[in-house]
């Protein structure tokens, strides 16, 4: 059988989705491999490649099955592309799989005449079962499927959801994509590459879907996580992403990694999402020798009643010493909030940026509240008032606690952050109107919002021309708040810092 996995990534030239890899890995190598030996391609295409490019690239390649692996960011796009794939062949089978179908395999099936199953939760053993229940060039086409567990898919008219699949209880029995040589670790277009150590969460964010797929954690065994960070990192990347949830969850282990990936690293950076409550010194140093350049740690929200809404844990003393530990050893790292969480009204989120800014981080950034379809946070929403767009992203548009306009607001205030402090040009001066002229850091950002408004038409190099202006927002705060003798203080050192900017980026 010809098999296509594939899938549409956010970033071109940087996009290795290693689910699909994960597929090939289990159908062909190993003890689980399929025989005979399928022959499985896997072609990875890119937000901007039209509907039209994607279907005629697919049709060359004369699959007889294709899988998708589908996320909130690119079902759309996947959906047009088997409509027009279909049309044009309506042999080929289609198979969807991933986070963004898997609640929603009854729905699709409905009202996707052009999707023939779906694949729910872990992908490996389900996929090769229905691979191997197919046939040998599809030849048992139309033949009962019920057997195979995990998977839905339609019979004549009928949507068929079949019971649920137990997870794999010993990941050894996937191989390894990597050692297994499925992927091509030489292939120039792959500048960051992927890898987990662990699947499964130990937490139950109401407003997550990853654990309901993986509700268990599991691990892949330390000399099977050395052999593959032995072999990624000879290759050298610009980046490993470890996928793990969260990477420090179980402490010791995140520091045995991070020694084998110090062992093997060739100059590569690396990527992790931690929780900050759980750093400690030799954490915080094992992450600066390991050249880790991006973490990420979702604290989502300050207010106790939102965070207990969500069903999430916060503790702010240890959180603030974990945030101390990174700061000390200077690594980057984004603590990421969510807007519009039930009973978080837009004033409790300029309090949290008011404390998390006390605390000197990397970043901080608002994501907007995605309502993922099976998640118990999308269950409640109507008692928690939140309306949210029914289609992907699925981004909410108001709640109880907070205004639509009040969520509109909240992309300016994002803008504002990014100017006035990610940007660096502002960040001294940022710190010194709170320290100096006692104006709150939610102020200094409200009063951004306000004066930014004013220019309707932005230029080519609009963040460039903020920059020039930012004397002026200066002048315009410190009058507004009635300091402005601190503007007279701050004055000399903002244009100090912006000379130095434009010898160091436009000379």
């Amino acid at each position: 059988m010809k098999i296509l996995l594939s899938s549409i990534g956010v970033q071109s030239g940087t996009d290795l989705q290693l689910a699909l890899y994960y597929l090939k890995s289990y159908l062909v190598k190993g003890k689980n491999a399929l025989k005979p030996l399928p022959d499985v391609q896997i072609r990875i295409f890119h937000e901007e490649d039209t509907v039209g490019y994607i279907s005629n690239k697919i049709l060359k390649t004369k699959p007889q099955l294709i899988g998708f692996s589908c996320y909130i960011w690119n079902i759309e796009h996947i959906l047009q592309v088997c409509r027009r794939i279909k049309k044009a062949d309506p042999a080929i089978f289609i198979v969807l799989g991933g986070p963004e179908v898997s609640p929603r395999a009854n729905e699709i099936l409905q009202k996707e005449k052009t999707i023939d199953a779906v694949v729910r939760g872990e992908g490996e053993a389900t996929f090769a079962e229905l691979v191997s229940s197919l046939g040998q060039d599809l030849s048992n086409l139309g033949q009962d499927l019920s057997k195979v567990c995990g998977l839905s898919y339609r019979q004549g008219k009928v949507v068929v959801n079949n019971p649920g699949r137990a997870q794999i209880a010993d990941l050894a029995a996937i191989p390894s994509p990597y050692l297994a040589r499925v992927v091509d670790l030489k292939d120039k277009n792959i500048v960051d590459l992927p890898l987990e150590t662990t699947r499964g969460c130990s937490f139950r964010c109401s407003y997550c879907y990853y654990h309901k797929n993986f509700p268990r954690v599991r691990y892949f065994s330390l000399s099977r996580v050395e052999k593959e960070l032995k072999l990624i990192l000879s290759s050298r990347p610009k980046e490993v992403y470890l996928m793990d949830a969260t990477f420090n969850a179980c402490l010791k282990r995140a520091k045995e990694v991070l020694r084998l990936f110090i062992k093997y690293n060739k100059n590569s950076s690396l990527h992790v999402e931690l929780k900050a409550e759980l750093v400690d010194e030799e954490l915080a140093r094992l992450l600066q020798k390991a050249n880790c350049l991006n973490i990420e740690i979702g604290i989502q929200s300050t207010n106790l009643k939102t965070l207990r809404a969500v069903n999430r844990g916060f503790n702010r003393e240890k959180f603030k010493k974990g945030i101390r530990l990174l700061n000390k050893y200077n690594i980057f790292y984004e603590i990421q909030l969510i807007d519009a969480l039930p009973f978080q009204s837009y004033a409790d989120l300029l309090r949290s940026l008011d404390w998390l800014y006390s605390l000197h981080p990397a970043r901080v950034t608002i994501f907007p509240l995605a309502m993922l379809p099976g998640t118990t946070l999308r269950e409640r929403a109507a008692g928690y008032g939140i309306i949210y767009d029914p289609r992907p992203p699925y981004h909410a548009q108001k709640s109880c606690a907070m205004s639509g306009s009040e969520v509109l607001k909240v992309k300016s205030l994002r803008f504002a952050m990014e100017r006035l402090y990610d940007s660096h040009v502002f960040q001294e001066t940022f710190f010194d109107l709170q320290s100096k002229g006692k104006i709150r850091f939610s102020d200094i950002f409200e009063d951004w919002v306000r004066w930014e408004s004013r220019f309707k038409r932005r230029c080519q190099d609009y963040p460039v021309f903020l920059n020039r202006k930012s004397p002026e927002f200066l002048e315009y705060t410190c009058r507004k708040r009635g300091k402005f003798n601190i503007f007279k203080r701050l004055l000399p050192v903002l244009k100090k810092t912006l000379a130095d900017y434009q010898a160091a980026y436009y000379s």
